[in-house]
């Protein structure tokens, strides 16, 4: 009997393994919006709950889904004066949109702006001022959502113009990369923490602009691959070594760094499409990535779990050509990934990256809170921590007395040794504490900011 029983199991498993293995996983339809102008964008709040924006000329266009793609409901624009070129949604209430400065996206006093219900008014929040800005992306990152950019071309001269937040959009304070530049590019921006983020340029030869030590600094990185027209896909593993770019008009080659951008070099990818426009995403916490390459006429999609060194294609939607963004949410091991074409197609993908995640040395034996480094610090410092088993990691700072200050921390976690970065830029020299709840986990530790 107990045999026939643990017989019994075994096959219930193994048909729930069969069932649930998302290996093999298609994109698929996720359903078709309309008049959303020719350069279309997308965000992925959660896996059901997503936002398309854009519009023709002058005037702003802007939808969502709560339920993965099966419909789609236009959404207010009071408040918003032109079509847009970038969208960020944090939840179903809370989204940034950017234009382009003028109609068709001219240029001009480019401005941001933000629903905290769901569309039923927007606020605008910053504007370049200048002739000549255009709101290219609005990025958070996906390990802390406390940090985020948002980069315009040069409104005035050739001066970049960029908006960074630490406590998750609240509040942004404004950085000028000294990089010269006649402008920038669409979606092309990457930023994994609050140190280390960049965007992709529009001008020759192909560039990235990068910093490491969260704006001190700024290099131009000149790429080996991409021929032609402008970055439209520029991408950094967690790891802030391998990265990816990518330009229009690209066919069968991209650009590939595996020394955090020191040197580049061309890689080839599936080809199929003369002369395309790419998407490219890295996996946060794993080394997978995804592209599309997508053109008027033809789409190749591909898969990498070795930080881009080599390519698996998967079939995208017959028919579903044009595509202009694509982005992710990441759910313990399953990514959700959209897609949006100028047709107003939209695509989805469900996929398991269980292959591809970052091995953080080996898996440690106990849960362990590190003192945090540099230390005193002004005004960031690093702090460590290791995990045995899967967690829903909290860590908050509070000062001398006990109040609360800030969240740096609430996601889940896989097992193994991470770190996160906190930023004090906004806080008086003093004596703080951090405390991490993993589990039953609870340890507490002091730091100094010294300014």
């Amino acid at each position: 009997m107990k045999r026939n029983l643990l017989t019994v199991i075994c096959i219930l498993l193994l048909i729930a393994f069969v069932f649930n293995d998302n290996s093999n996983a298609q994109w698929v339809s996720a359903g078709t919006v309309s008049n959303v102008g020719s350069y279309p964008s997308i965000s992925v709040a959660s896996p059901t709950c997503v936002f398309v924006a854009g519009g023709p000329n002058g005037t702003p266009v802007i939808w969502r889904t709560t339920n993965g793609g099966l419909n789609w409901v236009s959404i207010g624009t009071t408040g918003v004066s032109l079509e847009v070129y970038c969208v960020w949604a944090k939840d179903s209430l809370v989204v940034f949109v950017g234009d382009g400065g003028a109609s068709g996206g001219a240029g001009g006093n480019a401005k941001v702006y933000k629903t905290t219900n769901g569309g039923v008014n927007w606020t605008t929040i910053l504007q370049t001022g200048g002739t000549a800005g255009f709101i290219n992306g609005i990025v958070f990152s996906k390990n802390n959502p406390m940090y985020g950019i948002i980069e315009s071309d040069p409104p005035t001269g050739t001066t970049y113009w960029i908006a960074k937040t630490v406590d998750g959009g609240n509040n942004w304070f404004i950085q000028n990369p000294p990089l010269s530049g006649a402008a920038s590019a669409q979606n092309s921006i990457v930023i994994i923490d609050t140190m280390f983020y960049g965007f992709g340029l529009n001008a020759a030869p192909s560039r990235v602009g990068v910093t490491t030590n969260a704006g001190v600094n700024w290099t131009y990185q000149t790429l080996v691959g991409p021929t032609g027209g402008f970055i439209c896909a520029f991408a950094f593993a967690d790891d802030k070594l391998n990265g990816l770019a990518a330009s229009s008009g690209t066919t069968n080659a991209i650009s590939r760094t595996t020394n955090g951008g020191l040197t580049w070099v061309s890689q080839t990818i599936p080809s199929g499409v003369t002369s395309g426009y790419v998407s490219i995403k890295f996996i946060n916490g794993t080394s997978t990535a995804y592209l599309i390459n997508s053109s008027a006429s033809a789409t190749i999609t591909a898969k990498s779990t070795d930080f881009g060194a080599t390519w698996t294609t998967i079939a995208p939607v017959s028919g579903v050509n044009g595509i202009t963004h694509m982005e992710y949410v990441r759910v313990g091991q399953t990514v959700y990934l959209y897609a949006i074409s100028s047709t107003g197609a939209v695509m989805k993908l469900v996929d398991n990256v269980l292959v591809g995640v970052e091995n953080n040395n080996s898996i440690p034996e106990e849960y362990k809170l590190e003192q945090n480094y540099p230390n005193p610090f002004n005004p960031t410092t690093t702090i460590n921590f290791s995990l045995p088993k899967s967690a829903f990691v909290t860590i908050k700072v509070y000062d001398i007395l006990g109040k609360e200050i800030k969240t740096i921390l609430s996601e889940n976690k896989d097992s193994g040794n991470h770190s996160v970065l906190f930023d004090a830029g906004d806080l008086p020299s003093g004596i703080y504490y951090y405390k991490i709840i993993a589990n039953n986990f609870i340890d507490t530790k002091k730091m100094i900011l010294l300014k």
